[in-house]
């Protein structure tokens, strides 16, 4: 995962989710005075500051604001875009106050530009080399389009081993020492969110962190939905990813919000754990910017690999415990962008170490991808900050629903029941050849039939699944009007796509080319799909 991708082929790996809180700071307001206005908390890790009293007590305020605002469900897209401007704004106010912990966990000097990341890429490779990492056939290069990457440095064959990564140089919650690697286990929490905990306190240990290398490898900021800015968002505004993206961003607000309430505002918080996540949010320099850089880190980079594994011991015996899978950083093998193929990269229990082999032949000067497996570009944009233009796997989800005013609702759902399709359903609309899925065609059909005709196919629930198919026997009128309600729904989805949006105001400061072209070809990629399926549909129309 050197970066995200830009014109071609693309980016990071195998993703997976968020986590959980942050700590507070100060802006200028809270930097150290004479009169002793900001304290320090070390444990071992980078100085971390402590704000002063006024930035403290507003930063409380806004977080109790936050924490209020995003715990509230929205009921419709407008509610939750609404929600989402209010949330952006809160936050905006929180990073500003914040700084000076930001500074102390990701300060300036580590923004990794890939000028500036590659020029820390030298003890990067002393360091994987010295842990057991084996490569003798790619480099980690600039790539134009990307950032890093990996380039071949001599000819690769398909199916040749490239890389080999050992389970002691995989970091995960396991790479902790035990007193921390207890705490994190004992939060209620998945894999990934421990992992981004494990992430935090390496980070804030700094020159005493044993990952150091690595970490300073990886990118300061990310082009995950986590930093667009509103007039960004808005620009995937009725399309099938916004809502999806919006919800990312509320989660891991909320997360956050979460854990800061534990640390500074106990007497608010609820739930269990409240202590242990208090001291964790204050001990590691836990704020809003160091938690989101976190999150994308480990949405971007993370896989899963065995807890424990097979080795042969000194004497030749097998050593064998439970195969239960851990979140982790794959180390070196994570610099590779993603191409379309097939997944080539396994855990080899028996020498306990990640192999990843070559999806096809590369010629020396190519860039060496790895495939991250199969996802939407819904999944790509939100979890990884990029888009696949040759996504083999790629759909849109629509959301249909039956109204509860309509008298035949519940012999609808009764049908639609023993399909396994909800009252309200997202379902998909596919590329070429197929373009309306079974479930889709068979939502739509039950929702056009008639009183009788719904006593007819609720008389037999197992003929039910013949309604997911092209062919199926019905009257003409009501396959007729399944077709007419499709190519109608699809025509909206497609209009909405040039019809204007209200302007809101970007300031330029945190304008980021790469997010503006994924968005791009996000919308394009949508609208792709819909005009193929469009098309198609409307050939079923005229029958």
């Amino acid at each position: 995962m050197g970066k995200n991708k830009r014109n071609n082929k693309n980016k990071n790996k195998q993703p997976p989710p968020p986590a959980a809180g942050s700590a507070g700071g100060g802006a200028a307001a809270a930097t150290a005075t004479a009169t002793g206005a900001a304290k320090n908390n070390s444990n071992e890790n980078r100085t971390i500051p402590e704000l002063s009293y006024r930035p403290r007590r507003e930063l409380n305020d806004l977080v109790s604001k936050l924490l209020a605002l995003v715990e509230v469900q929205p009921e419709n897209p407008n509610e939750e875009w609404n929600q989402y401007i209010q949330m952006h704004e809160l936050l905006q106010r929180i990073i500003v106050l914040e700084e000076p912990i930001k500074q102390a966990v990701l300060p300036s000097e580590d923004d990794t530009s890939a000028a500036n990341r590659l020029a820390r890429v030298e003890r990067f490779k002393e360091w994987a080399e010295s842990r057991g990492v084996v490569n003798t056939a790619v480099e980690i290069a600039t790539i134009p389009g990307y950032e890093l990457g990996l380039k071949a440095i001599r000819d690769i064959k398909a199916e040749e081993k490239v890389i080999s990564v050992p389970h002691h140089t995989i970091f995960s919650m396991e790479s902790l020492p035990e007193t921390e690697r207890n705490l994190i286990d004992n939060f209620s929490a998945l894999g990934n969110f421990k992992l981004v905990f494990a992430l935090i306190i390496e980070k804030a240990r700094g020159d005493q962190s044993a990952w150091k290398p690595y970490i300073d490898v990886l990118p300061a900021k990310y082009n995950t939905v986590l930093y667009y800015t509103p007039a960004q968002m808005q620009k995937l505004r009725r399309t099938a990813v916004c809502s999806v993206a919006v919800r990312q961003c509320r989660l891991i607000a909320r997360q956050y919000a979460t854990m800061y309430t534990c640390a500074h505002l106990p007497a608010k918080a609820t739930g269990t754990e409240i202590a242990n996540k208090g001291a964790y949010f204050t001990s590691y320099g836990l704020c809003y910017e160091v938690y989101r850089w976190a999150v994308s880190t480990v949405m971007t980079r993370q896989n899963l690999v065995p807890r424990k594994f097979q080795v042969k011991g000194a004497s030749g015996e097998e050593n064998v415990t439970d195969d239960e899978p851990v979140s982790a950083l794959i180390p070196f093998w994570d610099m590779a962008n993603h191409g379309s193929g097939r997944i080539t990269t396994f855990f080899d229990s028996t020498a306990g170490e990640v192999s990843c082999n070559a999806q096809a032949a590369c010629s020396a000067g190519e860039q060496f991808f790895i495939y991250y497996g199969d996802r939407t570009n819904t999944e790509f944009l939100v979890n990884n900050g990029f888009v696949d233009p040759d996504n083999r796997n790629d759909y849109v989800n629509i959301r249909l629903g039956l109204s509860p005013t309509d008298p035949l609702a519940e012999k609808r759902a009764i049908i639609l029941a023993a399909l396994g399709i909800e009252r309200k359903a997202t379902l998909r609309v596919l590329p070429a050849p197929v373009y309306i899925h079974g479930d889709l065609l068979a939502f739509v059909r039950v929702f056009n039939m008639s009183s009788e005709q719904l006593d007819h196919w609720s008389s037999n629930l197992e003929r039910a699944r013949d309604l997911q198919y092209i062919d199926c026997a019905l009257e003409t009128d009501h396959e007729r009007s399944t077709w007419q309600y499709l190519y109608e729904r699809l025509r909206l989805l497609l209009a909405a796509f040039d019809a204007p949006l209200p302007a809101i105001k970007d300031d330029g400061k945190d304008s980021n080319q790469d997010i503006e072209l994924t968005i791009q070809q996000y919308r394009c990629q949508e609208k792709s799909i819909l005009a193929g399926a469009l098309q198609y549909v409307q050939e079923h129309c005229k029958v």
